[in-house]
């Protein structure tokens, strides 16, 4: 299964575009220098949006690869689905050993997805933004 972007990449993303944008913002469509810093440089507040943008956006939409040890598979997967289910995740596709769940519409678009693997070395295991295998995790244990 392939990994998705950890801190950096999610941090670069979430920075870039903020910064680009409030840059685009404050320099054409606002049109006033009060909002820029007191050289009438707007590229010093765009910076610190995107800081604060690309902190906020790393820390919640970071990848992490969770795995689970399990004594009986059986059991785990009921439970698995209880939790997803209670979460409000539902099973969206499923590609060879891996199910995809993920919330409807709108939730969707801030949670993300969470791929599981039935097994993987004898484990099973979780991969997705870290906010959902978070919930997965404290669930699971």
């Amino acid at each position: 299964m392939q990994s998705g972007p950890g801190f950096l990449p999610t941090f670069l993303y979430y920075f870039v575009g903020t910064t680009l944008i409030v840059v685009l913002l404050i320099h054409q469509g606002v049109g006033n220098s009060a909002l820029a810093d007191g050289s009438g440089n707007p590229f010093t507040v765009g910076i610190l949006f995107g800081l604060l943008a690309g902190g906020v956006g790393a820390y919640f939409n970071r990848h992490e690869l969770l795995t689970i040890p399990i004594a009986n598979q059986k059991a785990f997967a009921q439970k698995l689905n209880t939790v997803l289910a209670e979460t409000g995740f539902t099973e969206a596709d499923r590609v060879e050993q891996v199910t995809v769940y993920e919330r409807p519409i709108p939730s969707r678009f801030f949670s993300g997805k969470l791929f599981v693997q039935s097994v993987r070395e004898g484990k099973p295991y979780a991969f997705g933004a870290i906010a959902a295998c978070a919930i997965l995790a404290k669930a699971m244990t």
